[in-house]
């Protein structure tokens, strides 16, 4: 287990769901072992939540702090379910929330808003490198992109009211 009060220090960590996942099976054809992504949603699912379980009990002994890195709703809702088990403070509890600007803003907002440690992360550096990033994400995120209208809606009456002054419908 993680033993941060042997070392002396406190564990930092950003729990990541689903990054590299093409790049990731590809290499583990070229080097020959086994691909290390999931067969199906359930499973990433269940092994997301079971870390997230391993590293909220380090954030409640104060051991540790995590980054949430997901732009999948369930997980963040299963988040916060567990943090209110654990009694972890949402603000001051060492659990905050990362999503990529432009995605899943409205997951950003409604966090925020309810006084959990949010944060939108943007990529910068020079176009042939972001850009490639940027594709991986949307690719891996296709499924919530295409069921976005609810965040256009929100995003369409948010630029009315900016422009007018009103809410837009």
């Amino acid at each position: 287990g993680i033993n941060a009060e042997y070392g002396g220090y406190k564990l930092g960590a950003k729990l990541v769901r689903g990054a590299y996942m093409e790049q990731e099976r590809m290499r583990a054809e070229s080097l020959g072992y086994e691909d290390p992504i999931y067969p199906n949603k359930a499973l990433t699912n269940s092994c997301y939540h079971n870390m997230i379980e391993v590293i909220l009990k380090q954030v409640e002994d104060k051991n540790a702090e995590v980054m949430v890195a997901s732009h999948n709703e369930f997980s963040v809702q299963y988040v916060v379910e567990r943090m209110r088990q654990h009694d972890i403070h949402p603000r001051y509890g060492g659990v905050y929330f990362g999503q990529l600007l432009g995605m899943c803003d409205q997951v950003t907002f409604l966090l925020g808003a309810g006084g959990y440690s949010s944060y939108k992360y943007v990529p910068y550096g020079p176009v042939d490198a972001v850009l490639p990033y940027l594709s991986r994400r949307a690719y891996e995120n296709k499924g919530m992109l295409q069921g976005s209208q609810k965040e256009i809606d929100l995003l369409k009456g948010e630029l009315k009211r900016r422009r007018w002054g009103f809410k837009g419908e």
